[in-house]
């Protein structure tokens, strides 16, 4: 990378000053930086060319920017906690393991896909929980206690965070 387009990155905090971001601005002038940029990224990530191509169409006209942050945090362990021993009672109330219980509730709560594979067709949900956020996950806890207040069972509700 270029002095210029170094000296451009900016730093700064953000939400409560945990984090840290990183923007970095590629003036159109270094086309050739831009290219080694979406090569590097294309490498890096081939799933998404496509996409790395459209966007190397718009910054030949534009220059790039580039931020760079961490990722959003996910579920707390709290919330893990809570969630996975509420599922096994509630799967030793209906007679399912703890996987079969958590697949269950993923798919109430998130929906469901029909996969075939070689066993024949499988019902599989359409999100998994370690993609959630904190709030999404929140849905997941609620679809528990819902469900296993239909079913006879009692899911007290969590304590709100310290």
């Amino acid at each position: 990378m270029s002095l210029k387009a170094r000296q451009k990155m900016a730093w700064r905090e953000c939400g409560c000053g945990e984090q840290i971001k990183l923007d970095l601005k590629i003036p159109v002038e270094q086309k050739g930086t831009i290219l080694e940029v979406f090569l590097t990224f294309g490498r890096w990530f081939p799933d998404h060319y496509q996409e790395l191509g459209n966007l190397i169409h718009t910054a030949k006209d534009k220059g790039l920017q580039i931020c760079i942050e961490p990722l959003a945090s996910t579920r707390t362990r709290s919330q893990e906690s809570y969630y996975r021993k509420w599922a096994r009672a509630f799967g030793n109330h209906t007679g399912n393991t703890p996987d079969e219980i958590h697949d269950i509730l993923l798919g109430i709560c998130y929906g469901t896909e029909i996969v075939e594979t070689k066993f024949g067709p499988r019902k599989r949900p359409l999100q998994r929980s370690g993609e959630q956020s904190k709030s999404t996950y929140s849905e997941l806890i609620d679809t528990l206690i819902r469900i296993s207040a239909e079913m006879d069972f009692e899911v007290p509700p969590p304590r709100p965070p310290d």
